[in-house]
Protein backbone atom coordinates (compact mmCIF):
# COMPACT_ATOMS: atom_id res chain seq x y z
CA UNK A 1 0.00 0.00 0.00
CA UNK A 2 2.81 2.40 0.88
CA UNK A 3 4.72 1.74 -2.34
CA UNK A 4 1.50 2.11 -4.33
CA UNK A 5 0.73 5.48 -2.74
CA UNK A 6 4.23 6.81 -3.40
CA UNK A 7 4.14 5.55 -6.99
CA UNK A 8 0.82 7.24 -7.64
CA UNK A 9 2.02 10.59 -6.36
CA UNK A 10 5.39 10.43 -8.11
CA UNK A 11 3.86 9.55 -11.46
CA UNK A 12 1.09 12.09 -11.17
CA UNK A 13 3.68 14.83 -10.94
CA UNK A 14 6.25 13.39 -13.34
CA UNK A 15 3.72 13.45 -16.16
CA UNK A 16 3.24 17.19 -15.86
CA UNK A 17 6.67 18.23 -17.21
CA UNK A 18 5.89 16.23 -20.33
CA UNK A 19 2.87 18.41 -20.95
CA UNK A 20 5.28 21.27 -21.29
CA UNK A 21 4.55 24.70 -22.66
CA UNK A 22 6.88 27.49 -23.63
CA UNK A 23 6.56 31.24 -23.48
CA UNK A 24 5.64 32.58 -26.91
CA UNK A 25 9.24 33.35 -28.10
CA UNK A 26 9.89 30.28 -30.24
CA UNK A 27 13.41 31.14 -31.40
CA UNK A 28 15.04 27.78 -30.81
CA UNK A 29 17.87 29.17 -28.66
CA UNK A 30 19.03 26.66 -26.05
CA UNK A 31 22.11 25.78 -23.99
CA UNK A 32 22.12 22.13 -25.08
CA UNK A 33 23.67 22.50 -28.49
CA UNK A 34 20.49 21.24 -30.16
CA UNK A 35 19.85 22.61 -33.69
CA UNK A 36 17.61 25.65 -33.42
CA UNK A 37 15.01 24.23 -35.80
CA UNK A 38 14.69 21.06 -33.73
CA UNK A 39 14.44 22.83 -30.40
CA UNK A 40 11.97 25.33 -31.86
CA UNK A 41 9.83 22.39 -32.99
CA UNK A 42 9.87 21.10 -29.41
CA UNK A 43 8.72 24.47 -28.11
CA UNK A 44 5.98 24.93 -30.68
CA UNK A 45 4.76 21.35 -30.46
CA UNK A 46 4.44 21.37 -26.69
CA UNK A 47 2.67 24.71 -26.82
CA UNK A 48 0.17 23.25 -29.30
CA UNK A 49 -0.48 20.38 -26.91
CA UNK A 50 -1.16 22.80 -24.10
CA UNK A 51 -3.57 24.67 -26.35
CA UNK A 52 -5.31 21.33 -27.03
CA UNK A 53 -4.50 21.58 -30.74
CA UNK A 54 -3.64 17.91 -30.79
CA UNK A 55 -3.94 17.34 -34.54
CA UNK A 56 -1.59 20.24 -35.24
CA UNK A 57 0.89 18.94 -32.65
CA UNK A 58 0.83 15.43 -34.12
CA UNK A 59 1.44 16.80 -37.60
CA UNK A 60 4.30 19.02 -36.43
CA UNK A 61 6.05 16.15 -34.63
CA UNK A 62 5.53 13.91 -37.66
CA UNK A 63 7.39 16.48 -39.78
CA UNK A 64 10.06 16.72 -37.08
CA UNK A 65 10.65 12.95 -37.27
CA UNK A 66 11.24 13.32 -41.01
CA UNK A 67 13.52 16.35 -40.66
CA UNK A 68 15.51 14.88 -37.74
CA UNK A 69 15.33 11.08 -38.11
CA UNK A 70 18.11 10.45 -35.57
CA UNK A 71 16.37 12.48 -32.86
CA UNK A 72 13.86 10.96 -30.43
CA UNK A 73 11.86 14.22 -30.47
CA UNK A 74 9.41 13.18 -33.19
CA UNK A 75 8.05 9.99 -31.60
CA UNK A 76 8.41 11.38 -28.06
CA UNK A 77 6.38 14.46 -29.01
CA UNK A 78 3.67 12.36 -30.62
CA UNK A 79 3.55 9.99 -27.65
CA UNK A 80 3.12 12.99 -25.35
CA UNK A 81 0.23 14.26 -27.50
CA UNK A 82 -1.55 10.88 -27.43
CA UNK A 83 -0.97 10.47 -23.71
CA UNK A 84 -2.21 13.99 -22.96
CA UNK A 85 -5.40 13.35 -24.92
CA UNK A 86 -6.04 10.08 -23.09
CA UNK A 87 -5.20 11.57 -19.71
CA UNK A 88 -7.57 14.47 -20.32
CA UNK A 89 -10.42 12.06 -21.13
CA UNK A 90 -9.47 9.42 -18.53
CA UNK A 91 -9.49 6.66 -21.17
CA UNK A 92 -7.21 4.51 -23.32
CA UNK A 93 -8.82 5.27 -26.65
CA UNK A 94 -5.50 5.94 -28.43
CA UNK A 95 -3.46 3.25 -26.71
CA UNK A 96 -2.32 1.55 -29.92
CA UNK A 97 -1.04 4.80 -31.44
CA UNK A 98 0.76 5.65 -28.20
CA UNK A 99 2.41 2.21 -28.04
CA UNK A 100 3.66 2.60 -31.61
CA UNK A 101 5.29 5.95 -30.86
CA UNK A 102 6.70 4.58 -27.62
CA UNK A 103 8.34 1.69 -29.45
CA UNK A 104 9.80 4.01 -32.12
CA UNK A 105 11.22 6.32 -29.45
CA UNK A 106 12.84 3.44 -27.55
CA UNK A 107 14.58 2.23 -30.70
CA UNK A 108 16.10 5.69 -31.22
CA UNK A 109 17.11 5.95 -27.55
CA UNK A 110 18.89 2.61 -27.83
CA UNK A 111 21.00 3.92 -30.72
CA UNK A 112 21.54 7.30 -29.04
CA UNK A 113 23.04 5.72 -25.90
CA UNK A 114 25.94 4.44 -28.01
CA UNK A 115 26.82 7.98 -29.14
CA UNK A 116 28.64 10.74 -27.30
CA UNK A 117 26.93 13.81 -28.76
CA UNK A 118 23.66 15.43 -27.63
CA UNK A 119 23.69 13.47 -24.37
CA UNK A 120 21.91 16.16 -22.35
CA UNK A 121 19.10 16.57 -24.89
CA UNK A 122 18.62 12.84 -25.34
CA UNK A 123 18.63 12.31 -21.56
CA UNK A 124 16.02 15.01 -21.12
CA UNK A 125 13.78 13.48 -23.78
CA UNK A 126 14.25 10.03 -22.28
CA UNK A 127 13.24 11.40 -18.88
CA UNK A 128 10.04 12.74 -20.44
CA UNK A 129 9.51 9.42 -22.21
CA UNK A 130 9.93 7.46 -18.96
CA UNK A 131 7.54 9.83 -17.20
CA UNK A 132 4.90 9.11 -19.85
CA UNK A 133 5.47 5.37 -19.51
CA UNK A 134 5.15 5.65 -15.73
CA UNK A 135 1.88 7.54 -16.09
CA UNK A 136 0.54 4.84 -18.39
CA UNK A 137 1.52 2.10 -15.92
CA UNK A 138 -0.06 3.85 -12.97
CA UNK A 139 -3.29 4.37 -14.86
CA UNK A 140 -3.28 0.66 -15.66
CA UNK A 141 -2.73 -0.20 -12.00
CA UNK A 142 0.83 -1.47 -12.52
CA UNK A 143 2.27 0.41 -9.58
CA UNK A 144 5.69 -1.23 -9.19
CA UNK A 145 6.78 -0.73 -12.84
CA UNK A 146 5.46 2.82 -12.65
CA UNK A 147 7.47 3.51 -9.51
CA UNK A 148 10.66 2.19 -11.11
CA UNK A 149 10.18 4.22 -14.30
CA UNK A 150 9.52 7.35 -12.24
CA UNK A 151 12.87 6.98 -10.49
CA UNK A 152 14.64 6.30 -13.78
CA UNK A 153 13.12 9.49 -15.17
CA UNK A 154 14.46 11.41 -12.18
CA UNK A 155 17.95 9.99 -12.77
CA UNK A 156 17.87 11.19 -16.37
CA UNK A 157 17.00 14.71 -15.19
CA UNK A 158 19.89 14.65 -12.70
CA UNK A 159 22.20 13.66 -15.53
CA UNK A 160 21.00 16.61 -17.61
CA UNK A 161 21.69 18.97 -14.71
CA UNK A 162 25.25 17.67 -14.41
CA UNK A 163 25.85 18.06 -18.15
CA UNK A 164 24.06 21.39 -18.70
CA UNK A 165 23.37 23.25 -15.44
CA UNK A 166 21.98 26.24 -17.37
CA UNK A 167 19.10 24.20 -18.78
CA UNK A 168 16.65 25.23 -16.06
CA UNK A 169 13.71 23.09 -17.21
CA UNK A 170 15.07 20.06 -15.34
CA UNK A 171 14.68 21.97 -12.08
CA UNK A 172 10.98 21.20 -12.24
CA UNK A 173 11.54 17.46 -11.81
CA UNK A 174 14.30 17.99 -9.23
CA UNK A 175 12.20 20.48 -7.29
CA UNK A 176 9.23 18.13 -7.29
CA UNK A 177 11.44 15.41 -5.88
CA UNK A 178 12.77 17.59 -3.05
CA UNK A 179 9.42 19.11 -2.12
CA UNK A 180 7.23 16.03 -2.37
CA UNK A 181 9.64 13.55 -0.89
CA UNK A 182 9.65 15.79 2.19
CA UNK A 183 5.87 16.05 2.15
CA UNK A 184 5.38 12.31 1.78
CA UNK A 185 7.95 11.32 4.39
CA UNK A 186 6.18 13.60 6.88
CA UNK A 187 2.74 12.13 6.18
CA UNK A 188 3.27 8.45 5.43
CA UNK A 189 4.36 6.15 8.22
CA UNK A 190 7.27 3.92 7.28
CA UNK A 191 9.12 6.31 4.99
CA UNK A 192 12.59 7.24 6.26
CA UNK A 193 13.18 10.82 7.35
CA UNK A 194 14.45 13.00 4.53
CA UNK A 195 14.74 16.35 6.24
CA UNK A 196 12.75 19.40 5.23
CA UNK A 197 13.59 20.29 1.62
CA UNK A 198 10.33 22.08 0.82
CA UNK A 199 11.93 25.51 0.48
CA UNK A 200 14.68 24.13 -1.77
CA UNK A 201 12.15 22.27 -3.90
CA UNK A 202 9.86 25.28 -4.23
CA UNK A 203 12.80 27.46 -5.30
CA UNK A 204 13.76 24.92 -7.97
CA UNK A 205 10.21 24.72 -9.32
CA UNK A 206 9.99 28.50 -9.49
CA UNK A 207 13.29 28.61 -11.37
CA UNK A 208 11.80 26.25 -13.97
CA UNK A 209 8.71 28.44 -14.17
CA UNK A 210 10.62 31.69 -14.55
CA UNK A 211 13.65 30.60 -16.60
CA UNK A 212 12.63 27.37 -18.32
CA UNK A 213 12.34 27.11 -22.08
CA UNK A 214 9.82 24.27 -22.06
CA UNK A 215 8.42 24.13 -18.53
CA UNK A 216 6.82 27.45 -17.36
CA UNK A 217 3.15 26.44 -17.49
CA UNK A 218 3.47 22.91 -16.04
CA UNK A 219 5.77 24.31 -13.38
CA UNK A 220 2.98 26.66 -12.35
CA UNK A 221 0.59 23.72 -12.02
CA UNK A 222 3.01 21.77 -9.82
CA UNK A 223 3.62 24.89 -7.75
CA UNK A 224 -0.15 25.19 -7.37
CA UNK A 225 -0.38 21.70 -5.86
CA UNK A 226 2.65 22.35 -3.66
CA UNK A 227 1.18 25.59 -2.32
CA UNK A 228 -2.02 23.71 -1.51
CA UNK A 229 -0.05 21.07 0.36
CA UNK A 230 1.64 23.86 2.31
CA UNK A 231 -1.72 25.40 3.21
CA UNK A 232 -1.41 28.59 1.14
CA UNK A 233 -4.73 28.35 -0.71
CA UNK A 234 -4.76 31.99 -1.78
CA UNK A 235 -1.38 31.73 -3.50
CA UNK A 236 -2.37 28.39 -5.07
CA UNK A 237 -5.51 29.92 -6.54
CA UNK A 238 -3.56 32.85 -7.98
CA UNK A 239 -0.99 30.52 -9.54
CA UNK A 240 -3.66 28.37 -11.18
CA UNK A 241 -5.49 31.44 -12.46
CA UNK A 242 -2.34 32.72 -14.18
CA UNK A 243 -1.98 29.50 -16.19
CA UNK A 244 -5.68 29.45 -17.10
CA UNK A 245 -5.42 33.01 -18.32
CA UNK A 246 -2.50 32.11 -20.61
CA UNK A 247 -4.12 28.88 -21.85
CA UNK A 248 -7.91 29.44 -21.65
CA UNK A 249 -8.73 26.32 -23.67
CA UNK A 250 -6.68 23.85 -21.63
CA UNK A 251 -9.18 21.55 -19.96
CA UNK A 252 -6.88 20.19 -17.26
CA UNK A 253 -5.89 23.70 -16.22
CA UNK A 254 -9.50 24.88 -16.13
CA UNK A 255 -10.64 21.90 -14.08
CA UNK A 256 -7.88 22.50 -11.53
CA UNK A 257 -8.79 26.18 -11.30
CA UNK A 258 -12.51 25.48 -11.00
CA UNK A 259 -12.01 22.97 -8.20
CA UNK A 260 -9.79 25.41 -6.32
CA UNK A 261 -12.41 28.13 -6.71
CA UNK A 262 -15.10 25.80 -5.43
CA UNK A 263 -13.03 24.87 -2.38
CA UNK A 264 -12.41 28.56 -1.72
CA UNK A 265 -16.16 29.23 -1.67
CA UNK A 266 -16.06 31.18 -4.94
CA UNK A 267 -18.92 29.19 -6.40
CA UNK A 268 -19.94 31.67 -9.10
CA UNK A 269 -16.35 31.79 -10.39
CA UNK A 270 -16.11 28.01 -10.30
CA UNK A 271 -19.32 27.69 -12.29
CA UNK A 272 -18.04 30.11 -14.92
CA UNK A 273 -14.73 28.22 -15.14
CA UNK A 274 -16.45 24.86 -15.63
CA UNK A 275 -18.71 26.39 -18.29
CA UNK A 276 -15.56 27.64 -20.01
CA UNK A 277 -14.17 24.10 -19.89
CA UNK A 278 -17.28 22.56 -21.46
CA UNK A 279 -17.22 25.21 -24.17
CA UNK A 280 -13.56 24.43 -24.88
CA UNK A 281 -14.03 20.64 -24.90
CA UNK A 282 -17.69 19.55 -25.10
CA UNK A 283 -16.53 16.04 -25.99
CA UNK A 284 -14.64 15.69 -22.70
CA UNK A 285 -16.59 13.64 -20.16
CA UNK A 286 -14.90 14.86 -16.99
CA UNK A 287 -15.82 18.50 -17.44
CA UNK A 288 -19.54 17.63 -17.48
CA UNK A 289 -19.19 15.92 -14.12
CA UNK A 290 -17.52 18.98 -12.59
CA UNK A 291 -20.09 21.29 -14.18
CA UNK A 292 -22.90 19.16 -12.77
CA UNK A 293 -21.46 19.38 -9.27
CA UNK A 294 -21.11 23.16 -9.55
CA UNK A 295 -24.67 23.54 -10.82
CA UNK A 296 -26.11 21.17 -8.21
CA UNK A 297 -25.24 23.60 -5.45
CA UNK A 298 -28.17 25.87 -6.43
CA UNK A 299 -31.69 24.44 -6.71
CA UNK A 300 -32.51 26.89 -9.48
CA UNK A 301 -30.03 25.05 -11.70
CA UNK A 302 -31.73 21.66 -11.23
CA UNK A 303 -32.58 21.08 -14.90
CA UNK A 304 -29.16 22.12 -16.21
CA UNK A 305 -27.33 20.13 -13.53
CA UNK A 306 -29.33 17.01 -14.40
CA UNK A 307 -28.52 17.52 -18.08
CA UNK A 308 -24.80 17.79 -17.25
CA UNK A 309 -24.88 14.52 -15.31
CA UNK A 310 -26.79 12.84 -18.14
CA UNK A 311 -24.10 13.97 -20.57
CA UNK A 312 -21.41 12.58 -18.28
CA UNK A 313 -23.18 9.21 -18.00
CA UNK A 314 -23.65 9.10 -21.76
CA UNK A 315 -19.91 9.30 -22.47
CA UNK A 316 -18.52 7.72 -19.27
CA UNK A 317 -15.96 5.02 -20.16
CA UNK A 318 -16.67 2.48 -17.40
CA UNK A 319 -19.54 1.25 -15.25
CA UNK A 320 -17.80 2.75 -12.21
CA UNK A 321 -17.90 6.19 -13.83
CA UNK A 322 -21.52 5.74 -14.88
CA UNK A 323 -22.39 4.63 -11.34
CA UNK A 324 -20.87 7.82 -9.96
CA UNK A 325 -22.97 9.83 -12.38
CA UNK A 326 -26.16 8.10 -11.26
CA UNK A 327 -25.14 8.59 -7.64
CA UNK A 328 -24.79 12.33 -8.24
CA UNK A 329 -28.19 12.36 -9.95
CA UNK A 330 -29.64 10.67 -6.88
CA UNK A 331 -28.19 13.35 -4.61
CA UNK A 332 -29.67 16.02 -6.85
CA UNK A 333 -33.12 14.37 -6.86
CA UNK A 334 -32.96 14.04 -3.09
CA UNK A 335 -32.10 17.72 -2.76
CA UNK A 336 -35.14 18.53 -4.90
CA UNK A 337 -37.23 16.27 -2.60
CA UNK A 338 -38.07 13.95 -5.49
CA UNK A 339 -37.69 10.85 -3.38
CA UNK A 340 -38.80 8.09 -5.75
CA UNK A 341 -36.53 9.27 -8.61
CA UNK A 342 -33.71 9.63 -6.08
CA UNK A 343 -34.10 6.02 -4.91
CA UNK A 344 -34.26 4.85 -8.53
CA UNK A 345 -31.02 6.72 -9.34
CA UNK A 346 -29.20 5.25 -6.34
CA UNK A 347 -30.42 1.79 -7.32
CA UNK A 348 -29.03 2.27 -10.85
CA UNK A 349 -25.69 3.29 -9.33
CA UNK A 350 -25.67 0.22 -7.10
CA UNK A 351 -26.50 -2.06 -10.02
CA UNK A 352 -23.55 -0.70 -12.00
CA UNK A 353 -21.22 -0.82 -9.00
CA UNK A 354 -22.43 -3.32 -6.36
CA UNK A 355 -19.60 -2.26 -4.03
CA UNK A 356 -20.82 1.35 -3.85
CA UNK A 357 -21.94 1.18 -0.21
CA UNK A 358 -22.68 4.92 -0.11
CA UNK A 359 -25.48 4.34 -2.64
CA UNK A 360 -27.15 1.70 -0.47
CA UNK A 361 -26.78 3.98 2.56
CA UNK A 362 -28.46 6.82 0.66
CA UNK A 363 -31.33 4.53 -0.37
CA UNK A 364 -32.08 3.78 3.28
CA UNK A 365 -31.88 7.47 4.19
CA UNK A 366 -34.15 8.58 1.36
CA UNK A 367 -36.69 5.86 2.15
CA UNK A 368 -36.86 7.24 5.69
CA UNK A 369 -37.24 10.79 4.38
CA UNK A 370 -39.94 9.63 2.00
CA UNK A 371 -41.84 7.93 4.82
CA UNK A 372 -41.55 11.04 7.00
CA UNK A 373 -42.89 13.11 4.12
CA UNK A 374 -45.83 10.71 3.69
CA UNK A 375 -46.59 10.86 7.42
CA UNK A 376 -46.37 14.66 7.41
CA UNK A 377 -48.82 14.87 4.50
CA UNK A 378 -51.20 12.52 6.30
CA UNK A 379 -51.10 14.72 9.41
CA UNK A 380 -51.74 17.82 7.34
CA UNK A 381 -54.73 16.19 5.62
CA UNK A 382 -56.16 15.08 8.95
CA UNK A 383 -55.75 18.55 10.38
CA UNK A 384 -57.30 20.09 7.29
CA UNK A 385 -60.26 17.70 7.46
CA UNK A 386 -60.84 18.55 11.10
CA UNK A 387 -60.65 22.23 10.27
CA UNK A 388 -63.18 22.06 7.38
CA UNK A 389 -65.59 20.07 9.54
CA UNK A 390 -66.05 23.12 11.77
CA UNK A 391 -68.41 25.99 10.77
CA UNK A 392 -66.72 29.26 10.06
CA UNK A 393 -68.26 30.70 13.24
CA UNK A 394 -66.17 28.33 15.23
CA UNK A 395 -69.32 26.58 16.64
CA UNK A 396 -69.40 22.80 16.45
CA UNK A 397 -72.07 21.02 14.41
CA UNK A 398 -73.63 19.56 17.53
CA UNK A 399 -73.92 22.94 19.21
CA UNK A 400 -75.32 24.52 16.04
CA UNK A 401 -77.98 21.82 15.79
CA UNK A 402 -78.94 22.34 19.44
CA UNK A 403 -79.38 26.08 18.86
CA UNK A 404 -81.57 25.43 15.82
CA UNK A 405 -83.85 23.14 17.91
CA UNK A 406 -84.09 25.75 20.67
CA UNK A 407 -84.93 28.46 18.14
CA UNK A 408 -87.65 26.30 16.60
CA UNK A 409 -89.13 25.45 20.03
CA UNK A 410 -89.22 29.14 20.97
CA UNK A 411 -91.05 29.98 17.74
CA UNK A 412 -93.71 27.41 18.47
Amino acid sequence: MLRQRVAQLCCAFLMIPALAAAKPAFNGENPLGVPRAEFQAAQEGMDLIYQRRYDDALELFEETAIDFPDSPLGPVGRSVAWQALMYENRDFAHERAWMTEKSDAEAIFKRARRQNDRKAWNSFLEGVHLGMAALYDIRRGDNLPAFNKAWEALERMKQVERLEPEFHDVQLALGMYNYWRTALSDKIDGLPSFGDHRAEGMAQMKRARDKGLLAPAPASLVITYSLLEGGDKKAALAEAASVAEEYPSNVITLMILGRLQRKAGRHADALNTFRQATDAAPENRVVWYDLGRALARDRSNYTEAMAAYDRFIEVAPTDDHKADGWYRKGLLERKARRYSPAIAAFERALKLDPEMTRASERIAQVEQQQQRAVDARARRRAKQSASTARPRTGISKQELKLRQVEKKTAAE
